[in-house]
């Protein structure tokens, strides 16, 4: 039989190239403030997809040989969590709150291996879903407030 130990020197796959799983990929708000963040878990997680686009600008013009030429205009983000309700999680609470209050959110989107983005966000929808045949849901739409970052990597 294998001792502890030894289980735990088994090998780790070194293709660093394998695509990540959607379920470790997290959603914090910050439930402290701008000095002193404290980034709290929301719970009850299912998804929380991240949209980046960018309005699209006409910039034909008579020589372009009858084709359109767009230019990236204005870029936003925005995200559609998905979850279910849990009355005594922290970060629905901090999310409920900042909507009832029209108070913008800080969020931190955390990946796998700790790199994670920041942004700030309104958070324009809150519904909670509360069928009589399934679990109690609730999704939070939150549009970004100027850009979110960059994937910072872990203890940046």
């Amino acid at each position: 039989m294998l001792t502890d130990a030894e289980l735990k020197t088994l090998p780790d796959n070194p293709d660093t190239g394998i695509a990540e799983a959607g379920k470790d990929t997290l959603l914090y708000v910050n439930a402290g403030t701008t000095a002193a963040a404290k980034f709290v878990l929301v719970g009850g997680q299912r998804n929380s997809p991240l949209n980046m686009a960018a309005d699209s600008i006409d910039g034909s013009h008579k020589n372009s040989g009858g084709w359109k030429t767009n230019l990236q205009g204005l870029k936003n983000w925005s995200m559609e969590h998905d979850g279910l309700l849990i009355m005594s999680d922290e970060g629905r609470q901090v999310m409920e709150y900042c909507y009832r209050n029209s108070k913008q959110v800080n969020i931190k989107l955390v990946y796998k291996n700790g790199s994670f983005r920041t942004g700030w966000a309104n958070i324009t929808k809150f519904d909670e879903d509360n069928s009589h045949t399934g679990v109690q849901t609730v999704k939070i739409t939150l549009e970004g407030v100027g850009p979110i970052s960059d994937i910072t990597a872990t203890g940046a």
